[in-house]
């Protein structure tokens, strides 16, 4: 016997408000609509559910335990109406979010952890790597999301990229350095220290390469080269040596009281930083919610202005 849970939800409705007119109100029917309804379901059960009277609607036995499952189906349908609207606003599921090495270590957790601290049911699962990589996994399903220093991508492509902050490479020491507080330091200056850079596996490394010979460093000058930011900051901690990073991560480790910026006359632009999704494909809501979180944190932060194209 199949039994229309919308008429047992209604009958629960009745007994809960004690009247037909009153239920009607509350879930919006006109009342013979719902009486049609309840003749309905006894009519397909076999049984009297309500006795009507002056009193308002009085339920059987048989009303009452139909009733009960009434109630049951009216939480799910409340529990399940609110949880629709969690995955509307991006407040429920994974987000599966590709970062470049060099926000991914140090810059994309404030921002990440604010996100998650707002939306107890949601989670991130980060991957970082090098960005031509984490783009072919976008363009291929794998990620909704690609944070980095990526290029302006063609449409033809079938990805898309907003940018959100401004990037240049900055030179950074540990705080103390001889350097620090040096106003346009001179390229003889920094020629007299060693350097830190990233592996030629990276793709910044050719940028980092192209801004050490604007100041006529040469591969000699190299003294470490990794892709462990922890090592990186660790050596640069207890030596003299420099390095050149994306100006949003020296923010990061600046704020620490650690490490200082070293001015030179100029320092070298970079793409800006931003975020990248698939053009025509279905983003998650969660998705969504996590690009116009970026678009506020960067507005909180004076990084950039921001292009709101999506959500």
């Amino acid at each position: 016997m199949l039994i229309d849970p919308r008429h047992l939800i209604q009958l629960h409705m009745i007994v809960e408000l004690g009247s037909f007119h009153s239920a009607a109100e509350r879930l919006g029917l006109t009342q013979p609509g719902l009486s049609r309804n309840i003749r309905l379901l006894e009519q397909r059960i076999g049984v009297r559910l309500l006795n009507r009277g002056k009193h308002g609607a009085i339920p059987t036995d048989e009303g009452k335990t139909l009733a009960a499952y009434g109630r049951m189906l009216f939480d799910l349908s409340q529990q399940a109406a609110e949880m629709s609207t969690a995955v509307h606003r991006g407040e429920v599921g994974e987000l599966r979010l590709g970062v470049s090495f060099s926000l991914a270590n140090g810059v994309m957790s404030e921002p990440i952890s604010r996100f998650l601290a707002q939306r107890q049911k949601t989670s991130v699962r980060v991957l970082p790597g090098p960005t031509p990589r984490l783009l072919e996994e976008l363009d291929g399903g794998q990620l909704d999301l690609v944070v980095g220093g990526t290029q302006m991508l063609p449409e033809d492509h079938g990805l898309r990229f907003e940018p959100l902050v401004d990037n240049e490479l900055v030179i950074i020491g540990r705080n103390g350095h001889p350097l620090q507080g040096v106003e346009n330091v001179s390229v003889a200056q920094l020629q007299q220290y060693r350097w830190v850079a990233c592996l030629e596996q990276d793709p910044l490394r050719r940028d980092v390469e192209a801004g050490m010979a604007r100041f006529g460093l040469t591969r000699d000058a190299v003294a470490l080269e990794t892709a462990s930011l922890s090592l990186v900051v660790d050596v640069l901690g207890r030596t003299d040596f420099l390095t050149m990073i994306p100006s949003p991560l020296a923010a990061t480790l600046t704020a620490t009281g650690r490490y200082t910026l070293i001015k030179p006359d100029g320092n070298y632009k970079l793409r800006p930083i931003g975020v990248a999704y698939r053009i025509n494909a279905y983003v998650p809501p969660i998705a969504t919610a996590f690009i116009q979180f970026l678009r506020a944190w960067a507005k909180e932060n004076h990084l950039a202005p921001v292009d709101q194209s999506v959500g």
